[in-house]
């Protein structure tokens, strides 16, 4: 077999440095760098194609880079830019804002509803109807008749567990203690039936009897409680959403730092409790606005002390912003079941507390 190239070259060199000390003297630093060089050689054409990927890749990305701004060019020093093409010495940059650091306060649902195109009915009732617990309970009779078969029968007839029964667990399959969170969005096979609070105004049908409850206790206690944005369908979540993200960047801030800003205001659209109808909004006749105000109300008061003995707990307390994602919140309230309401008040944690610490996990893989 014909001897290669690099077979004959270190042949001959080994065969100098056999002859004496001086030629080998030259042959080993000789053999060293023209075996070196074939064992390159022989790497780069072995790995031609590898080689040949990474050069075009470094090709496109030196072309993208200079005619990514093909307008300005930048000079030898200083940090200004200057326009070269005779085509584009009209071009403007568009003056930078710097966010109005004075007005960065969470915007709340009336603050983006007020200057919405949004349409102004949804579910069949005004974005902004608000109810008072007197107007509801004054029709509570028909709305209970109403929803009753839905509350105490399943689909198949058959009649459900007390929900107020005490309960030595918490299984993550009970629809009460679904959690609905930034990490966690609705289930795709999460289904439940709405019920009437007043005209067209709605929630999950099987929390209406505990919402009557609390209303007609809060009526014996001189509190006259306020509904104001129960079930929310995802097109108006959306909306208010985009809303709020529009409002902030209008103020200078980037897309980016106004859906930060918007997600710790609104739910993302998918991820609101609001629209599995297990979420209210409440105030009182003597304050309507949706800030952290209500909690020093009498109403807000009564409520964080009182909510859990109907199954409803302050969804996003004070100091929990860091678990929950969401600020302080004391008008926003939660149905969970009176038993762990209970437990969730009394041990001062969020809903994503009490899932850590007492729900089990019966989801089946």
């Amino acid at each position: 077999m014909e001897k290669t190239t690099e077979e004959k070259a270190r042949a001959k060199l080994l065969k100098l440095g056999r002859k004496n000390k001086w030629n080998r003297a030259v042959a080993v630093p000789l053999l060293f760098f023209v075996m070196s060089f074939f064992h390159i050689r022989n790497y780069c054409h072995n790995n031609g194609k590898r080689f040949a990927v990474m050069l075009g890749t470094f090709f496109l990305f030196a072309v993208y880079s200079s005619f990514s701004f093909p307008a300005f060019i930048t000079e030898d020093t200083g940090m200004d830019y200057e326009l070269k093409n005779t085509d584009t010495q009209n071009i403007s940059l568009a003056e930078e804002k710097e966010p109005d650091m004075a007005g960065l306060e969470l915007l709340e649902d009336e603050d983006v509803l007020e200057q919405s195109d949004y349409n102004s009915t949804s579910h069949g009732y005004a974005l902004v109807d608000k109810y008072d617990a007197s107007d509801i309970l004054q029709a509570s009779e028909a709305i209970v008749s109403e929803n009753a078969d839905a509350e105490k029968t399943g689909e198949d007839g058959s009649v459900t567990e007390d929900d107020n029964a005490e309960q030595e667990e918490f299984r993550s399959d009970d629809w009460r203690l679904v959690l609905i969170n930034k990490q966690n969005s609705i289930p795709d096979d999460y289904t439940f039936q709405l019920g009437t609070i007043k005209g067209k105004m709605q929630c999950d049908k099987r929390i209406l009897e505990d919402l009557l409850a609390m209303l007609e206790a809060a009526e014996e206690d001189g509190v006259n409680l306020t509904i104001c944005s129960p079930y929310r369908d995802l097109e108006y979540q959306q909306m208010l959403f985009n809303r709020k993200i529009e409002r902030y960047m209008k103020r200078g801030m980037s897309y980016m730092e106004a859906y930060q800003l918007s997600s710790q205001a609104v739910t993302v659209p998918g991820a609101s409790e609001h629209q599995i109808g297990l979420a209210l909004d409440i105030v009182c006749n003597d304050y309507m606005s949706l800030d952290e105000g209500f909690g020093d109300t009498k109403a807000g008061k009564w409520l964080a002390t009182n909510s859990c003995r109907f199954g409803f707990i302050l969804r996003y307390p004070e100091g929990k912003e860091n678990i929950t994602g969401i600020e302080y919140e004391p008008w926003h309230f939660r149905y969970v079941g009176r038993a762990a309401a209970t437990v969730i008040m009394e041990q001062g944690i969020s809903l994503e507390e009490f899932w850590e610490e007492y729900v089990e996990d019966v989801s089946i893989d």
